[in-house]
């Protein structure tokens, strides 16, 4: 909002550009409209964004690493890659009855 005073007047009274307070009112209301609708949806679509592609990042990163430990026992253990299977099977049912036997009923 400009507030100016006239030089000419011997009282000192600010008059105002009633344009630019219209203007600078509709901007105001068009942004506080914006915030209410548009950045709730923006910032949820991020957050999704950003989620699936972490989920996705996740998931790649546990395939790689299981393929790299199939093939580090495969190479570490004597045998074909029964023996690697095999540790990891006992391995994967370790943790499972761990899991099972500390689970909540």
């Amino acid at each position: 909002m400009t507030a100016s005073v006239d030089p000419d007047s011997e009282f000192d009274v600010p008059t105002t550009d009633w344009a630019s307070s219209i203007v600078g009112r509709f901007i105001d209301l068009v942004d506080q409209v914006r915030s209410v609708t548009t950045q709730p949806v923006i910032s949820l679509s991020r957050a999704l964004v950003f989620g699936l592609v972490m989920v996705c990042s996740a998931l790649a990163a546990t395939v790689v690493a299981g393929i790299g430990i199939f093939r580090l026992l495969n190479i570490a253990i004597p045998g074909e890659s029964w023996s690697a299977h095999l540790a990891l099977g006992a391995l994967f049912c370790a943790l499972g009855t761990l899991l099972w036997l500390r689970r909540r009923p």
